[in-house]
């Protein structure tokens, strides 16, 4: 699958459509996608936002590209460090990474030190730093430096803020370059007192939610309402529902009809969600594909947040290659990497959702049925989504960044049966227990 647009022109349009979709939801602050899962994610994060230690740098040695950094030398300075193996391609294209990073941001005060693996230094080959940037390479002979960091594995990327401190361990590769843009831009002062403002904006947070209690006493009832059942809606309310206008091409021709969607029964995520009642929002991703999930997962967990109970934000974990995408560049060592199985996918799922603490469900559809119902092209734009009505039906399709993609959103909330019969419901039910005063209509959509 082709990504129609280029990475600069998608970011600007997805972060528009970040501001008009999600317009009530505050943006929290930059948040590079990390590495790992479990007990050892939770040991990382707890690292960050902490003074690096910088006696560290002694557990390296044999230093090339200039002499041993101090703090003297550092300090002020943005510093990315990656460990990595020469004799690894993976981890010695990180390097490369980390090489045009120095060469691109040294003159705004970006350091590089690559730290090499116990095993291969003596003939590893040691590129010199390019024009105009810093790029440090040691050896870490007995693996200390990498123990103190928690790498496991490489290669890894830390970075350390002007004010010296570990800002985010374990950066994702997908991430390092908007993570180098972001901390060359912060102002030291901004970074030194991070913490502090946090903890101010925290303390202000719970001033403003004790003053409004009861409004939150109404979410949490919402949030955690039971299931009601009730009627499900005629064929024939659906088919009298002033649905959204459907995508048409560059002609404007329509090309293809709703269709039924009909999404995997296993491979969820943390688990699947009830959809009774509900429109679903689908995003197409595959972690191998930046542009279909870089921006996008976060949008999905402001929507989710934002909608509640109306919709159902699913991220669908999609084999992309079988619509066509290549490869053509990579190895065969590095293709057979690539390839996931239903577990594997499942497991890279969980560890997006660990380390970014993402709450909207995902589901692995390694086959592709869902794109493939939705639309029947071999090139999408991405990222990628479908609006399906709560009667399993698509009604949108197309790039989250189209300036229709929230007008469709906002009109199948406002005129599908199943979501107006499920708040029906709710609504008596609230009514039954004493709680009208929540309101009759919860969830009432946005109007266009």
């Amino acid at each position: 699958m082709r990504q129609l647009l280029s990475a600069s022109f998608k970011s600007a349009l997805v972060f528009t459509v970040i501001a008009g979709i999600a317009t009530s939801v505050t943006g929290a602050g930059f948040d590079p996608n990390r590495k790992g899962a479990g007990e050892n994610r939770t040991k990382l994060t707890a690292m960050e936002r902490s003074p690096f230690d910088w006696t560290l740098l002694t557990k390296l040695s044999d230093w090339k590209n200039g002499a041993a950094p101090t703090p003297a030398s550092l300090d002020g300075k943005v510093v990315l460090i990656v460990t990595y193996s020469d004799w690894y391609r993976p981890a010695a294209r990180a390097l490369a990474v980390a090489r045009r990073a120095a060469e691109t941001y040294g003159k705004d005060g970006l350091v590089v030190i690559a730290a090499h693996n116990p095993e291969g230094w003596k003939d590893a080959a040691k590129p010199e730093a390019p024009t105009g940037g810093t790029m440090l390479l040691a050896h870490d002979e007995k693996g200390e430096f990498r123990k103190a960091l928690l790498s496991a594995q490489d290669p890894n990327f830390y970075f350390i803020d002007r004010a010296g401190q570990l800002r985010f361990a374990d950066v994702a590769n997908e991430s390092v370059e908007e993570t180098i843009q972001f901390l060359i831009a912060e102002k030291r002062d901004d970074a030194a007192n991070l913490n502090q403002k946090e903890a101010e904006a925290k303390r202000a947070k719970a001033a403003q939610d004790a003053k409004t209690s009861s409004i939150n006493n109404q979410n949490d009832l919402l949030r955690n309402l039971p299931e009601q059942t009730f009627p499900a809606p005629t064929a024939e309310a659906y088919a009298q529902a002033k649905w959204p206008k459907l995508p048409t091409d560059e002609r404007g021709t329509t090309t293809y009809e709703p269709r039924k969607i009909t999404l995997p029964n296993a491979g969820w995520s943390p688990n699947q969600p009830p959809l009774t009642g509900r429109a679903v929002l689908l995003y197409f991703w595959n972690p191998g594909v930046p542009a279909s999930y870089d921006q996008m997962q976060r949008l999905a967990d402001l929507m989710q947040r934002q909608y509640q109970r109306d919709l159902v934000v699913v991220g669908v974990l999609s084999d992309f290659e079988s619509f066509g995408q290549r490869n053509d560049k990579l190895t065969d060592e590095e293709k057979a990497k690539k390839v996931l199985t239903p577990e594997t996918a499942l497991k890279r799922i969980q560890e997006f959702q660990t380390a970014r603490k993402y709450e909207h469900a995902m589901v692995v559809d390694l086959a592709g049925s869902v794109l493939k119902t939705v639309t029947s092209e071999n090139e999408i734009p991405l990222p990628y989504v479908a609006v399906i009505s709560s009667d399993g039906m698509s009604r949108w399709w197309g790039f989250v960044g189209s300036p229709e993609a929230k007008g469709a959103l906002d009109r199948v909330l406002e005129v599908d049966p199943g979501v107006q019969a499920r708040r029906k419901a709710e609504a008596e039910y609230l009514r039954s227990t004493g709680n009208g005063a929540v309101g009759s209509q919860p969830q009432e959509a946005p109007k266009k």
